[in-house]
């Protein structure tokens, strides 16, 4: 009885020590100086690179070296160094982390970097909701960013979540789209990247992960430390939250303890913006050693800036980036069979560029399609012969809707070259986008396959008007509008003609 005993527990134990062989991950970290993913010889080890499971860090030793636990549901992965950077696949996708589908049975495994040279100014394309369901989406994208940014020389690009429209299936394609541009993609989930059918909760996000790898990450580039998060938080069979799971927080408490002296600035890229998520306050008080927080988001399908006062230091600054896809690709098409799918606040759909040094940085929007100076949409009232319909919508004031103001911009006009006079900041709903409600309830577009635009109800954050001046001659008149922002480093200029009868 003592023997069986014996052997059975010397059999435990055996098992117990391969189940703890098998639960670590061990590796090095190498410069690939040849790119053939393969540590040859020659080719150094590199010390000090973080590794984590997405949840606890390890750095390697001075010979390139590491071990870390795994974590049931996550992989491991590096966070990128500054003038290095993993490889990547044919779709620009970083490849900076263990495939899901090997993480399991692995117990080692080597990380190639290749030295990348990064200077101090970067310029960053960031994507919103791109939200594609069928392969015309995927079309359109390719229209809309894809041609425009080929040839922008831009270091990287962060898609802000929503990339499918609960279609899963066409990561891929969309991935092949983005790929084409030529710099490295980094991507961030959002809510419709989800996988519903998936009965545990934290499994939601592996579609995902499978295709663009963890859903939360970060990394070093040139002088700047980036952060992606997933604040996507399932909550029951087809519903979510906006806020970080404990173990993602976990995360980015210990890299911020592990970077704060490293940097001075942090800049956070997630899809559901800060002031939508529970645990706002929380992830402010976490962020208290960097003197500069920037955060780019989306989801709204609409964009501002926000600005979350802290004691003492300078307030974080949220830019809630719209979408490429406007309102969910809605609308009548042009003849490229693109839909017109204005956001809610009326801002044509379009990207921004993040243009950033070691000290400061300065955010454009480009209007997808349109000339880099579109910075404003500018509506007054005008009488129509031939087609009376709008005329219903005519009222006596000049609206100027200014896509990357906020609420420090200063906006003005000025008629036939003469003075400057403020416009008022307005907080209403964008005349362009009721225009074109107002067509579509008439049944202008009822014989077009198209998606039907939702009903304005949003309140634009970036809409100014200002009375029609009484007492102009008959005519034609020239019109001037400026927008300026010191606080962003922003200008915009408009011109327009009224005509007074």
């Amino acid at each position: 009885m003592y023997k069986i005993v014996l052997n059975f527990a010397l059999l435990l134990s055996c098992t117990f020590t391969f189940s703890q062989s098998q639960s670590k991950v061990s590796g090095v970290v190498f410069v690939d100086g040849n790119k053939n993913s393969i540590q040859d010889k020659g080719e150094q080890a590199l010390p000090n690179v973080l590794i984590s499971n997405g949840k606890d860090f390890v750095k390697t030793d001075k010979e390139g070296r590491y071990s870390i636990k795994k974590v049931d549901g996550n992989t491991v992965f590096l966070i990128k160094p500054a003038d290095y950077i993993s490889p990547v696949n044919k779709q620009n996708s970083v490849l900076f982390y263990v495939p899901f589908d090997q993480v399991k049975q692995v117990d080692t495994y080597n990380f190639p970097l290749i030295p990348h040279q990064e200077k101090k100014d970067l310029k960053i394309a960031l994507l919103g909701d791109t939200q594609v369901d069928v392969m015309d989406d995927v079309y359109h994208v390719g229209k809309l960013v894809t041609e425009e940014l080929i040839d922008k020389d831009l270091d990287f690009i962060v898609p802000l979540g929503d990339l499918s429209f609960d279609n899963l299936n066409i990561f891929k394609p969309l991935s092949e789209t983005l790929g084409l541009i030529g710099a490295p993609v980094f991507y961030t989930i959002g809510n419709h990247d989800l996988n519903f059918k998936q009965t545990a909760f934290m499994d939601r996000d592996k579609s995902f992960e499978r295709i663009f790898g963890p859903s939360y990450y970060a990394f070093e580039y040139g002088k700047q430390l980036f952060l992606v998060l997933n604040n996507i938080y399932p909550i029951n069979e087809k519903d979510y939250k906006g806020r970080l799971d404990e173990m993602q927080l976990e995360f980015v408490k210990h890299l911020i303890e592990l970077e704060k002296d490293n940097f001075d600035s942090i800049n956070i890229f997630m899809h559901i913006p800060l002031e939508e998520m529970e645990d706002r306050d929380e992830i402010i008080t976490i962020l208290k050693p960097f003197k500069n927080v920037f955060i780019g988001a989306g989801h709204t399908h609409t964009q501002y800036h926000k600005y979350f006062e802290r004691e003492k230091q300078p307030p974080v600054h949220e830019l809630v980036a719209g979408a490429v896809c406007g309102a969910w690709w809605q609308g009548p098409h042009d003849i490229d069979q693109i839909p017109f799918s204005l956001m809610y606040d009326g801002t044509p759909k379009g990207y921004w560029f993040l243009r950033m040094n070691e000290n400061t940085y300065k955010l454009d929007y480009k209007v997808s399609g349109a000339a880099e100076n579109k910075q404003m949409d500018i509506t007054l009232p005008q009488e129509n012969e031939w087609d009376t319909t709008l005329n219903f919508l005519n009222d006596n004031f000049i609206y100027a809707n200014v896509f990357a103001a906020d609420e420090s911009t200063k906006v003005s006009i000025s008629f036939d070259g003469g003075e400057w006079i403020d416009m008022i900041k307005f907080e209403g709903i964008s005349p362009r986008l009721q225009k074109l409600y107002f067509l579509q309830s008439l049944g202008r577009f009822d014989s077009l396959n198209i998606s039907r635009i939702s009903k304005p109800e949003t309140i634009s954050n970036h809409l100014w008007r200002i009375m029609k001046p009484i007492g102009l001659l008959p005519g034609a008149h020239s019109v001037k509008i400026k927008a300026i922002s010191k606080k962003l480093n922003f200008e915009a200029f408009g011109n327009t003609v009224l005509w007074v009868k």
